[in-house]
């Protein structure tokens, strides 16, 4: 009887990912390129406006040639640059994506990461580590699941299918998959993960949104 439920939610999920474009390779862990051997790449706290990233904040800097450069799948067009969520060491900031390099295209071990997930109208987000996961919505206190099934899909390594119970409320699936760029249709951010979420409580509509890698 598990084994027949477990082959359903994935039936399930699979139907939703026909409905997704196709993904491309995702590409999550960097080295530093095109910066002088006695330069750094500064790691900025905050780069919402073209006309002033050079006041940002300086979190900290990352050597010429360095690798270990991780991204969290999100990324921030300012002007004619595309700059990316990034964490170096114990630094966790953005840097612009001409000086990155990706060295890994390993999409399978992106997705064992941690998980941040949102959405808007209204906000909700769902935040997925190894063993349990918390959805969060404005009607209600946080959600706490245990992940019974953590799995990609079966000859791909761009999508994971998730399967969350809880105590105090109805189970719920979720598809989370590699996208070029997700929005979350509000900001001016974008993702490299979508995600669906289906088998709320009666009377709840599939939330849709965007992920980042919780690094």
């Amino acid at each position: 009887m598990q084994l027949w439920r477990r082959l359903l939610v994935l039936f399930s999920l699979a139907m939703l990912m026909a409905l997704a474009d196709k993904a491309h390779a995702g590409k999550f862990e960097f080295r530093v390129t095109g910066v002088k051997r006695s330069d750094v790449l500064n790691i900025r706290e905050r780069v919402d406006d073209q006309a002033t990233i050079s006041q940002k904040k300086i979190l900290g800097q990352i050597p010429a040639n360095s690798g270990g450069v991780y991204g969290s799948g999100a990324t921030l067009r300012v002007g004619s640059s595309r700059w990316y969520e990034i964490r170096y060491k114990n630094v966790r900031g953005w840097v612009n994506g001409r000086y990155l390099q990706p060295v890994s295209s390993d999409l399978g071990s992106e997705l064992e990461s941690n998980l941040f997930c949102g959405g808007t109208e209204p906000f909700w987000a769902l935040k997925v580590e190894r063993n349990t996961a918390e959805l969060s919505r404005p009607d209600g206190p946080p959600v706490r699941y245990t992940v019974a099934i953590r799995e990609p899909f079966q000859g791909r390594r761009d999508a994971l299918a998730l399967r969350l119970v809880s105590d105090a409320a109805p189970a719920i699936s979720a598809l989370v998959q590699h996208k070029e760029w997700c929005s979350d249709g509000m900001s001016d951010l974008e993702y490299a993960f979508e995600v669906r979420v289906i088998g709320l409580a009666n009377g709840d509509v599939p939330l849709h949104g965007c992920c980042s890698l919780l690094r």
